[in-house]
């Protein structure tokens, strides 16, 4: 479509609608706001489960049966003064992706990256989670002795 402007100038408008562009600017902000979760295979996977069933640990002394390790997940850091939504977001996402890979409980620890000047760059203090997504051992066997 073509405007007449002044002088007989005809003008192009914009193909997307100026009311279009505040949409647009909110998604890619969205798709940028997401933290990332890494996933580095250390076992079998197994079928998927439902996340309610995968229990939540903070240490690898709470637990109660033998198990394995199946993976490790790894987030990235997050800035201390806006960490507790985004920790308990990131721990909900950390369970959820230890159902999707069958395993029957998560041990989720929290790590602190050093903070304090940094050739001459205060950095503010960061957390980051990482957890190991666990299988239990159905049948143990011990080797017999001689």
């Amino acid at each position: 479509m073509r405007d007449e402007g002044k002088r007989g100038i005809k003008i192009k408008r914009s193909f997307l609608p100026f009311s279009l562009y505040p949409l647009a600017f909110i998604l890619f902000a969205c798709a940028c706001a997401s933290i990332k979760l890494d996933v580095i295979q250390v076992g079998p996977w197994f079928a998927p489960r439902d996340w309610r069933e995968v229990e939540v640990f903070t240490s690898r002394g709470d637990t109660r049966v033998p198990w394995g390790g199946i993976a490790i997940l790894h987030s990235e850091r997050v800035s201390v003064g806006i960490a507790a939504e985004r920790l308990e977001k990131l721990k909900f996402r950390a369970r959820k992706k230890a159902a999707e890979l069958g395993a029957d409980g998560v041990i989720i620890t929290l790590g602190e990256a050093s903070a304090g000047p940094q050739m001459g760059v205060y950095q503010e203090p960061e957390i980051y989670l990482s957890a190991l997504a666990i299988k239990y051992v159905t049948a143990v066997s011990t080797p017999s002795s001689k």
